[in-house]
């Protein structure tokens, strides 16, 4: 099915990367080497998204905040993983003239991530053809929070009246001024959101797999975007068909 036209793309694609250690489970290995395969999968989406299929914006959840709570080794492996490949999907993304953008608090991160995630958004800042956007220790509920601190401490300094405080208020102070999320899709099998892009999907698609995110092949992507095409999308209203 790869590259066989689509009548309508996704603006914006959102992946819950799901599976990898379940999938490491089933094989009898380590879960670093399920968090290995899932990464090299990844990459290999990122470019077909952006590249061969024309989505504009990718967003993908790598790492919740709530995964600090997972055992130190399997978060220092993860860290470890990051650091090591950010560098390489920057220089590729930056060929292929995308940009590429993090989402979430960078407090905790270690500092060779960090050194990672700024090389990345500094080396593509410039590039126009496509987002790819990283949720690394990024929580929805966490970013509402901030944006609701943001916005009070200017209340509070008198520079913004509470009556004029509106919908795009809200999305002005979010970590990033992305579009909504048209298609989210979430591998594994779960049927949740797990605390991801809360306000941004709030009339997205939803397309849940049973396949591993290490399984999950540019096939299975295609089969999301036809799923993703054939839905009337009402936004509130009246059907579109």
């Amino acid at each position: 099915m790869s590259n066989e036209p689509l009548n309508r793309i996704p603006t914006h694609a959102a992946i819950i990367v799901d599976g990898n250690r379940r999938w490491a489970k089933q094989r009898l290995m380590p879960a670093s080497l399920g968090h290995k395969a899932g990464f090299d999968r990844l990459k290999e989406i990122t470019r077909y998204a952006v590249g061969d299929r024309g989505v504009k914006v990718l967003s993908l959840y790598v790492f919740s905040t709530e995964n600090f709570a997972r055992d130190p080794k399997e978060v220092g492996y993860l860290m470890d993983l990051f650091a090591n490949n950010f560098r390489t999907i920057a220089d590729e993304m930056n060929e292929r003239g995308c940009q590429v953008l993090f989402s979430g608090r960078r407090d905790g991160l270690q500092p060779r991530v960090l050194d990672a995630m700024d090389y990345m958004m500094d080396l593509t800042k410039d590039n126009t053809k496509g987002i790819v956007n990283f949720c690394l220790n990024y929580g929805s509920r966490a970013e509402l929070t901030d944006a609701v601190r943001s916005i009070a401490r200017q209340v509070q300094s008198g520079a913004l009246d509470p009556e004029n405080i509106d919908e795009s208020t809200i999305e002005s102070h979010l970590y990033r001024p992305l579009p909504p999320v048209d298609l989210m899709i979430r591998t594994s099998g779960e049927q949740r959101l797990s605390n991801f892009l809360l306000w941004q999907c709030a009339y997205a698609e939803f397309y849940f797999t049973p396949v591993l995110f290490p399984d999950f092949t540019k096939d299975c992507f295609d089969e999301a975007l036809a799923e993703y095409a054939r839905r009337d999308r009402r936004m509130g209203g009246n059907s579109k068909k």
